[in-house]
């Protein structure tokens, strides 16, 4: 029987080995993720022989990750079953990618079905689109670039000791709509563990206050950059892609970057889809299918 923790920080080393070992575009495939929302999600892993398997447990349904590893998952995906069963529940497997629902079906024909939803799909980036906007398709960034940069007494920092608290003060001020609010939650952990973490982040000041940050840490493959929280004063005409193109110009290390999913909010949407990303990352519900 799977045996399941509470994650902790003392199982990063662990955790990120894996996602290593076996790197994926998605934006959970990291501790970080993980740990900020630990207990919004109530995130807890077991070990199976060669396998990790990750349970939430959001609204009383526990959901699992497709479990990290090598060889065959059949008996590892067996115990999950198992574990559901003993709580009855319904077994689900969340964020799947089409390559893991595929692999499922082939190791067991027609017994699980694949329910995708487009709200779920993550928006995946080459960072060279934010270093520069290059190109027709972001003539209107480039401008509300310029346009800061020549009308706004505005500064670039990397977040440090020093400003952090400045960027998290910023956060609780922040109007926006319930799911800031959520996310608020998981962005105040950073104020005892962002150094500890794997997280790095950049901030833009205007007339010497915060009125912009970024945070991010690297996935599996440490060249694709998560995006994990964005705050930005609206009222600032260009800010936002200001951020992204300073933020990456200062890390040439990332290649890609993946900000998430938009959960079906119009405006949020319209937003990540003005930067033209290059993949969305097509991501399912898995269930039984007689269920």
């Amino acid at each position: 029987m799977l045996e399941f923790k509470k994650i902790a920080l003392g199982d990063r080393t662990t955790i990120t080995a894996a996602a290593r070992q076996n790197p994926l575009p998605q934006l959970i495939d990291c501790f970080e993720a993980f740990f900020l929302w630990r207990d919004l999600l109530d995130v807890a892993w077991a070990e199976w022989d060669d396998f990790l398997v990750f349970r939430t447990n959001y609204d009383g349904t526990p959901a699992f990750l497709f479990p990290w590893g090598s060889g065959d998952p059949t008996a590892v995906i067996g115990q999950m079953q198992e574990y559901a069963a003993t709580q009855k529940k319904p077994f689900r497997i969340s964020k799947a990618t089409r390559a893991q629902a595929r692999r499922l079906d082939a190791l067991f024909p027609g017994r699980f079905r694949a329910m995708y939803d487009p709200n779920r799909f993550e928006y995946l980036y080459s960072a060279e689109k934010f270093r520069y906007y290059r190109g027709d398709p972001f003539k209107a960034k480039r401008n509300f670039v310029n346009y800061a940069k020549k009308n706004l007494s505005w500064a670039y920092e990397e977040i440090t000791p020093a400003n952090l608290p400045e960027c998290l003060d910023f956060a609780r001020d922040f109007s926006g709509d319930d799911t800031f609010e959520v996310d608020n939650g998981a962005l105040m952990e950073l104020h005892d563990t962002f150094f500890e973490l794997q997280t790095e982040g950049g901030l833009i000041r205007i007339e010497g206050r915060v009125a912009a940050f970024f945070v991010v840490t690297s996935l599996g493959d440490p060249k694709i950059a998560a995006g994990l929280f964005l705050r930005g004063d609206h009222g600032s005409k260009g800010v936002i892609p200001l951020l992204y193109q300073e933020f990456f110009l200062h890390h040439p290390e990332f290649e890609r970057v993946n900000l998430a999913e938009d959960l079906g909010l119009e405006g949020l949407r319209r937003n990540k889809q003005s930067y033209h990303p290059d993949e969305m990352l097509e991501l399912c519900e898995i269930t039984l299918a007689d269920d």
